[in-house]
């Protein structure tokens, strides 16, 4: 008897990376606030500096917001900026992380 883990659903304790890193595009955007931990931007730029549509943008950003690693603030009724939410202690291990894997991953 085989077991085929496609047609299974994963247990929530394997999807918590899914999470942070849970498209290309949502890498991307997670990739881009950790090389600019302190800057702020709105979704404009961060399309624009990603290479990424306005859309897919949007959309990737909301479980990040969610989970705490972006934070979100609201500058007027029209303007919402996002930074990296450097002092929450995951978001501090994920920069930790980064730092130390980066010089191995610019390698390649």
């Amino acid at each position: 008897m085989t077991h085929d883990s496609a047609s299974r659903p994963r247990p929530k304790s394997t999807r918590l990376l899914e999470k942070i890193f849970a498209s290309r595009a949502q890498t991307r955007v997670v990739q881009h606030f950790l090389d600019r931990p302190k800057d702020f931007f709105n979704l404009s730029r961060i399309a624009k500096e990603t290479g990424l549509a306005h859309s897919t943008v949007h959309r990737v950003l909301q479980p990040l917001v969610e989970i705490g690693i972006v934070k979100e603030i609201r500058v007027g009724k029209q303007i919402r900026l996002f930074v990296l939410e450097s002092e929450l202690e995951m978001t501090k291990i994920l920069m930790e992380f980064y730092t130390a894997v980066r010089p191995f991953l610019e390698r390649l």
